[in-house]
C-alpha cells in the first residue's frame, strides 16, 4: 500500500474490489474480457492486472469471503483505526470537535444497524461506501444525507491524517 495514500480511501477501494469480484462471481475470464480489456493500458500491463485480480480472488476465496465480509488485513486496519479513533476522542481536542459533529449521525445509524455494527469507524466507512454506490446509480442524494456523508468524510479524513502521521513517526 502507498504510504502516502489516505488509508480510508484505500479501505473503500478494497471494498469496491471485493464487491466487483463477487459481482463477476469470481470468473476471472469474464472479468478480464468485460473489464480489464477496456483499460487503456499495454498488453503487458493488462497481464499484470489479470495476475493482480487473480491473486485478489484467491485471497478472498482462501479467507472464505466470497459472499460477504472483508479481507483480514483490511479488518486489521479498521481495528487499528478504531483504536486510534478511541484514543483521539479523549486526547485530541480538534479531533473530538470533528467527532462531535458526526456523532448524531453515527448514533442514528448505530440504532438502524441494531447491533450488527458496533464500530463507529466501520459505520462511517460503510456510510461513505454506500454513498459512492448511490452516486454510481445516479440516485439523488437528499440534503440531510449529504450532510451526514460530509460529517463522516470529515471524520475519516482527519482520522486518516492522524493514522499516517503516526505511521511516519514509527
Amino acid at each position: 500500500m502507498d504510504q502516502n495514500k489516505n488509508i480510508t480511501e484505500y479501505i473503500i477501494e478494497i471494498y469496491r474490489k471485493e464487491d466487483l469480484m463477487r459481482a463477476y462471481k469470481f470468473d476471472l475470464e469474464k472479468f478480464g474480457t468485460q473489464v480489464i480489456n477496456f483499460f487503456p493500458i499495454t498488453p503487458k500491463e493488462k497481464l499484470a492486472e489479470v495476475n493482480h485480480y487473480e491473486a485478489f480472488m484467491k485471497k478472498m476465496t482462501e479467507q472464505g469471503i466470497q459472499e460477504s465480509g472483508h479481507l483480514a488485513e483490511v479488518n486489521e486496519i479498521v481495528a487499528q483505526l478504531d483504536q486510534l479513533h478511541e484514543e483521539l476522542k479523549s486526547s485530541d481536542e480538534n479531533y473530538n470537535h470533528v467527532y462531535l459533529k458526526a456523532k448524531p449521525y453515527i448514533n442514528e445509524n448505530m440504532q438502524v444497524a441494531n447491533g450488527t455494527i458496533t464500530s463507529e469507524v466501520q459505520l462511517c466507512l460503510n456510510g461513505i461506501y454506500g454513498f459512492l454506490l448511490l452516486k454510481i446509480e445516479e440516485r439523488p442524494i437528499k440534503p440531510e444525507e449529504q450532510t451526514m456523508i460530509d460529517q463522516f468524510g470529515n471524520l475519516l479524513s482527519l482520522l486518516s491524517y492522524k493514522y499516517n502521521e503516526r505511521k511516519v513517526m514509527n
